[in-house]
């Protein structure tokens, strides 16, 4: 399924309408991007996994403008859009179609995921994924996530909702609020920020959360 058939949205409106979607999405893309000042490297290798339109990269890249960067998603329509953002910005960037258990990982000095790595709907698919990261990983490198991480205290976790629900809510009306959630459920499986955190660390990463809103958190980790 592509993007805006998961998301019940048109392909143009993605940019707009994931703000509506996401409580706190421009502050968690600036998170997402900022451990990159990390890397004692002149032009890091960025892969970002599930580039969506280049939003995150774009947000690597005012960060590290001399990166160079590798976008994977599976859906072509919209890696045309992150096409289309990222001309001119980076030298010679790389547009790979594809899903991340197919996709072969180039080594890189980072790899950076944006509300992509839910896709991912078994522990086990996900420990896999987070091992092949490990792999392709430089030594010192990173991998950061950012994406839904619900608490594992199922009241907290359902505070977290509640309060996502709400932010919904200043846009669309209560049932479209409750038929985005079922829609998204349909492909969608959020981990506990706990087991992102054991699965990663499992993989040989060491993984830090560097930034929490709600459900939504960054975590970076390093090889």
């Amino acid at each position: 399924m592509g993007v805006a058939s998961h998301l019940h949205i048109k392909l143009d409106e993605y940019d707009s309408r994931i703000r509506t979607f996401i409580p706190g999405y421009e502050d968690m893309l600036a998170a997402a991007a900022q451990p990159l000042a990390a890397l004692d490297i002149p032009s890091p290798h960025i892969v970002d996994l599930g580039t969506g339109t280049g939003a995150l990269a774009a947000a690597c890249l005012r960060l590290r403008p001399g990166a160079r960067i590798t976008a994977v998603d599976a859906d072509p329509e919209i890696l045309e859009l992150a096409r289309q953002r990222l001309d001119g910005k980076t030298e010679a960037p790389s547009f790979v179609p594809g899903t991340f258990d197919t996709v072969a990982f180039p080594v890189c000095d980072a790899m950076v995921a944006s509300l992509s790595l839910h896709h991912m709907r078994t522990a086990d698919a996900k420990r896999a994924l987070y091992r092949r990261c490990h792999d392709a990983l430089s030594p010192g490198g990173l991998l950061v996530s950012a994406d839904c991480c619900p608490a594992s205290d199922p009241q907290l976790s359902s505070l977290q909702r509640t309060a996502w629900r709400d932010h919904l809510r200043l846009t669309y009306s209560d049932a479209d609020a409750e038929a985005f959630f079922a829609a998204w459920a349909d492909e969608d499986v959020y981990f506990s920020l706990d087991d992102e955190l054991a699965m990663m660390r499992a993989a040989g990463l060491a993984a830090d959360v560097i930034w929490r809103a709600g459900a939504m958190a960054v975590i970076a980790a390093r090889r």
